[in-house]
């Protein structure tokens, strides 16, 4: 006879802007009719999660995050290189990881997944110090996603693009020098540059269309330069994944990347904030280094 698996849920109470406490009651009475068994721990602080994961993975099966993109990333932080298996119920704004392993917003149906105990062995990606599940972004990508956790009148993929909208008015292409696998990539100036492992970005959007979780590579959306004009009329590119249709854009893949500039960048890792300011990024794929319960 099969051992009931058990799991631990880390719960970020002010992920979703609060959501996930007020779903958490309703996660807790389906969890208690499955088969599995369900420990509960509520955070407290940032990097809690990461702390939390860290102390208890070895007496779970596998150790879920319920929240959103930063709540993932705090516990995949603790998890990484550990070969428990991470599981995801997602309740935040953009849950861009989310979508790469088919988890819906449904609590029954992420739970369901999560008892189906489907295990795929993905890479992750490091930005200095810092490991990121899904991707970065650096320029106005990064400016964008800073401005977009002030928007409080739309949701998820909206709230992106009127953040988008909202920064155009702001945001100058800068001086960049990057390197791609130690290869130089001859630019002047770059609009964005962004770096998925996972093909979501803001609440839905798709600027890294062909990334692949388990492939040992990045996917990268390069914009040296584009007219204004051009940005407002493809933006619906962005949700059909055809932004590469654009001539300006550049897609490209490498494992290893350098870009530095003579000012300092916003960027964003797995939608939350990158900080302090940095005017030098290096970003590294680390391959097969977490496992992941997802519907594959």
């Amino acid at each position: 006879m099969k051992s009931k698996k058990r799991f631990a849920i880390i719960v970020n109470p002010v992920a979703g802007k609060g959501k996930t406490a007020r779903h958490l009651k309703i996660l807790k009475e389906i969890a208690a009719r499955i088969e599995s068994k369900f420990d509960f721990f509520i955070t407290e602080r940032p990097q809690h999660a990461t702390q939390i994961s860290d102390k208890i993975h070895k007496n779970y099966d596998g150790v879920v995050a319920f929240g959103g993109d930063g709540t993932a990333n705090e516990v995949m932080n603790g998890l990484a290189g550990t070969g428990t298996p991470f599981g995801l119920i997602p309740e935040g704004t953009g849950n861009d990881f989310a979508r790469s392993i088919n988890v819906p917003r449904k609590i029954e149906r992420a739970l369901q997944i999560i008892q189906n105990y489907k295990t795929k062995i993905i890479d992750l990606g490091t930005i200095g110090d810092r490991i990121f599940l899904n991707g970065v972004g650096i320029g106005f990508d990064g400016y964008v996603n800073f401005k977009s956790k002030s928007v409080k009148f739309f949701k998820g993929s909206l709230s992106y693009i009127y953040a988008v909208l909202t920064s155009l008015a702001f945001w100058k292409p800068l001086p960049m020098h990057i390197e791609l696998d130690d290869k130089p990539v001859t630019t002047k100036r770059s609009f964005l540059f962004a770096v998925g492992n996972g093909w979501s970005v803001g609440g839905g959007l798709i600027l890294t269309p062909q990334a692949v979780l388990d492939d040992a590579v990045f996917d990268i959306c390069h914009i040296p330069d584009v007219p204004l004009g051009k940005i407002l009329l493809n933006l619906g590119r962005l949700k059909t994944g055809t932004i590469s249709a654009v001539r300006e854009v550049q897609l490209s893949k490498a494992r290893k990347i350098i870009l530095k500039s003579e000012y300092y960048l916003p960027a964003h890792f797995d939608g939350e904030f990158y900080y302090p300011l940095s005017r030098e990024f290096q970003i590294n794929i680390v391959p097969r280094s977490a496992v992941v319960i997802g519907a594959w």
